[in-house]
């Protein structure tokens, strides 16, 4: 991207963040302590989610393939890409390596990724690293929408912990837990994680240097 396509697509996430946020802005509270009732908003929750998340996995992808082919910051500051190539169809293809897709979803997949191509994977693998923790469980809450597997609900239960310090013994799913609010933040744990999404965006695009 040029220095212009990269502040124009800076803008749309922030403009896509600020809109997804006013929907959760007007969301009711879920309880902690008993079963969602209120099926419909967590099924909301959950589809919301869910479309920022696949959002944000797009936008990762497009800031590797600008830094892998020579993109800067908005800083004016490039990567050092172990790649000799500046269109990023071809960079996308040689990345591949014969998978037939790379993983953005999972921080500890993408910072890989991110080494293996560009050194010490700046400023993909920095930015990532901050948050390492809660893009994890963003990843979790995402595959526990997605998939009813034994792996994806005990993991789910892991975010369980994280977010709420322990398991709840009543059937929770990932709709109410995003709709619960957090004492501690003092926000809702959806505006949480889509908050913590557009900040590594937005640290990615412009990271300290």
């Amino acid at each position: 991207m040029k220095p212009s396509e990269l502040i124009e697509h800076r803008n749309a996430i922030v403009a896509r963040h600020d809109a997804t946020m006013e929907f959760v802005g007007e969301m009711d509270a879920a309880p902690s302590n008993a079963e969602s009732s209120n099926h419909q908003a967590d099924a909301y929750a959950e589809a919301l989610f869910l479309r920022a998340f696949t959002a944000y996995e797009n936008d990762i992808e497009k800031l590797f393939l600008h830094y892998v082919t020579g993109g800067a910051s908005l800083k004016g500051l490039k990567a050092k890409s172990y790649l000799r190539v500046t269109d990023e169809t071809l960079a996308r293809k040689l990345t591949r390596a014969g998978w037939k897709y790379l993983s953005w979803s999972k921080p500890q997949h993408i910072r890989a990724t991110a080494e293996n191509y560009i050194e010490n994977g700046w400023p993909v693998s920095d930015m990532m690293s901050a948050n390492s923790q809660e893009l994890s469980d963003c990843e979790r809450v995402r595959n526990r929408i997605a998939h009813n597997s034994i792996e994806s609900r005990l993991k789910f239960n892991a975010v369980q912990r994280n977010f709420l310090g322990t398991e709840r013994l009543f059937p929770i799913t990932p709709g109410q837990l995003l709709r619960i609010r957090s004492t501690k933040l003092k926000k809702l744990y959806i505006g949480h994680c889509l908050d913590v999404m557009n900040d590594t965006l937005c640290a990615i695009i412009d990271p300290p240097p």
